[in-house]
């Protein structure tokens, strides 16, 4: 027998003994993105013609991305807000958000723990509530014997050990013992059957293999080999590169790679070659009993009357000896900080190179669009890109990393070089109060705020586009002549793509019906942005835009008496900053018909849901 494999089955004997689960215990692997984070309170999709109509906010031209960065090794170290451009003020709201979590009916975690970095400098920590709280799914222990949880609190990160193997991966691709474009089967035969033989490890690595997002293990198979052996012979539900479905198995898969190319366990290499090398001392998998009264407790299970507190969550991977490709990573948020950094440094942290930059780039450029559409999920090789449902108002193209389903994230947004740690144990007591996700927003738009990513010279103008499941109006009307009226507007908008729309219109019969307007949007130092149908969605490469927009009806001009507005809707779960109108103008020719920089034609202008400045 493989001896990893037979290490796995002592790991995973020893654990389920000490555990005193029964033989058939109930399996529940990660959410996909869908069910982590899509619209909570809503089961909102986007419509058709917003996806159709969205901006093309890519640059044309060899533009270099923010992650073709050189190997910087800046390391991270303590810094006053300001001093790594964040506002201080904007920081202190954290708390709020985080209380808010903690407060609610039914609370969305019992603890966290939240790091804001920026410019490698740790600018703020924050931590609340309690490592361990429950001793069951209804009782709560007495003070004196619960631990509260503080910045250095070990968390299970979950899903967010995905984001190690696919380092672990990329360091075997540099080293030319393993290509993107490999067989899967070629390094594991076993996964040739069913029909797998054309996936590859790009597929894995970004969730297109085909393969079902789940299956389990625990409880269906009776020791680790089993196990292993049906996750490498697992049916696929479709071809490999035609549909995006996040599986674990893909990354317990890839984890089995490593430890075959490497000799070593999945954790003996993590820690070798990435934590080690970073300095993550508070990182591993299959905590000591030691750090015990540091780690944040999980799940009470019922139906076994057992409390998780100091081994990984997850059942498979607890089942497979607590290390595997999917989860099993404990950390703090200094340590996963850390992480964080070492790709904002070009995969360099210090003296330690982790990675090459051009491997870091690789790794947070998406590789599914084609697959997914707009507005569908987005995938480096293992990070998770433009995740609006978590990254909120730090959301880009470039935005990247992961969640995990016990309430973990990291985010980070290369254009500020900002990383935003939030570690909770949402699942304590019960994974049924989950709805992490709230809080995650609410963190990262809080952290684009103190970043100033609203430009300043469009704050004190009207807002709209933070409320859920709204539509927001802004009216004015006026009589036009016959000379070719356009609308001109100074605009912001980071609008959640296609569920999130602004709509620029005009009804020339008293608002009975209403027609899009077709235009352009430019700003200094962006190239043109087309708007063909009138609709505005998408991060809006955070500029200020000059938008203009012809008073017609497919290309006659509309005359006489006119209403032109401005139509936000929002679907059941707002994730970006919204939209921002600092300045409203519409020239007839050389005639200025409305400047809204002119306080009378300002006060002709009627806002419903519209509010002016912050």
């Amino acid at each position: 027998m493989d001896p990893l494999i037979t290490r796995r089955t002592g790991l995973a004997a020893t654990a389920l003994a000490a555990a005193g689960f029964p033989a058939l215990a109930h399996a529940a692997g990660e959410p996909s993105p869908g069910e982590d984070g899509t619209p909570d309170g809503a089961a909102d999709a986007a419509t058709g013609e917003a996806a159709g109509a969205a901006p093309d906010w890519r640059r044309g031209g060899p533009h270099a991305g923010p992650w073709a960065r050189r190997g910087s090794g800046r390391t991270l170290r303590e810094q006053r807000p300001g001093a790594v451009g964040l506002d201080a003020d904007e920081l202190a709201r954290i708390p709020d958000i985080v209380r808010d979590g903690l407060e609610h009916d039914p609370p969305r975690f019992s603890g966290a723990s939240v790091l804001v970095a920026s410019q490698a400098g740790i600018a703020y920590e924050h931590a609340d509530g309690y490592a361990l709280r429950w001793q069951d799914a209804t009782t709560q222990l007495p003070e004196e014997q619960r631990i509260p949880s503080r910045t250095d609190t070990v968390y299970d990160l979950a899903s967010i050990s995905k984001i190690f193997t696919a380092t672990a991966v990329m360091q075997h691709v540099e080293k030319g013992l393993l290509g993107l474009d490999d067989k899967v089967a070629d390094h594991l035969p076993r996964f040739a059957e069913n029909g797998k033989g054309e996936v590859t490890v790009q597929h894995l690595l970004t969730h297109v293999g085909g393969l079902p997002a789940f299956i389990n293990l625990y409880s269906a198979h009776p020791d680790v080999p089993s196990r292993l052996d049906a996750v490498l012979t697992v049916a696929p539900n479709a071809a490999p590169g035609t549909e995006y479905v996040y599986s674990d198995l893909g990354l317990i898969t890839l984890g089995l790679i490593v430890e075959k190319l490497s000799g070593q366990g999945l954790d003996e290499y993590v820690h070798e070659h990435i934590v080690a090398p970073l300095g993550m001392e508070d990182t591993t998998y299959n905590p000591p009993a030691s750090w015990k009264p540091r780690i944040a407790a999980t799940e009470y299970i019922d139906y076994y009357g057992y409390l998780v507190h100091g081994h990984v969550h997850d059942e498979n991977a607890y089942s497979l000896g607590g290390v595997a490709g999917h989860a099993g990573v404990f950390s703090t948020a200094r340590d996963l900080a850390v992480f964080g950094q070492m790709f904002l440094g070009g995969g360099r942290y210090g003296n330690a190179r982790i990675l090459e930059a051009e491997t870091v780039e690789q790794m947070f450029t998406d590789r599914i669009a084609e697959i997914t559409g707009v507005p569908g999920a987005r995938r480096g090789l293992g990070p998770e890109l433009e995740a609006w449902y978590y990254h909120a108002g730090l959301t880009s193209p470039y935005s990247g990393a992961h969640t995990g389903f016990t309430g973990t994230s990291l985010v980070i947004d290369p254009l500020t070089d900002t990383i935003v740690v939030l570690l909770t144990n949402s699942v304590h007591p019960t994974r049924a109060w989950s709805t992490t996700s709230v809080t995650r927003r609410e963190v990262s738009t809080c952290v684009a705020r103190a970043l100033g990513i609203v430009p300043r010279e469009v704050r004190d103008g009207w807002h709209a586009g933070e409320e859920d499941g709204t539509t927001a109006t802004l009216t004015l009307a006026l009589d036009v002549g016959d000379g070719g009226a356009e609308l001109r507007t100074d605009l912001f908008a980071h609008l959640e793509t296609a569920y999130d729309v602004l709509v620029l219109e005009a009804s020339a019969d008293e608002g009975e019906t209403w027609l899009p307007l077709p235009g352009t949007l430019q700003a200094r130092h962006e190239e043109p942005v087309e708007v063909p149908d009138g609709q505005i969605t998408g991060w809006g490469r955070r500029a200020v835009w000059d938008g203009r927009f012809p008073l017609s009806d497919g290309g006659a001009p509309l005359t006489g008496e006119v209403q032109v507005r401005l139509r936000l809707s929002t679907d059941g779960a707002v994730r970006g900053l919204g939209a921002w109108v600092s300045r409203l103008r519409v020239l007839d020719g050389h005639r200025t018909l409305l400047d809204t920089d002119r306080a009378g034609d300002r006060a002709q202008v009627v806002a419903d849901g519209w509010t002016l400045g912050r």
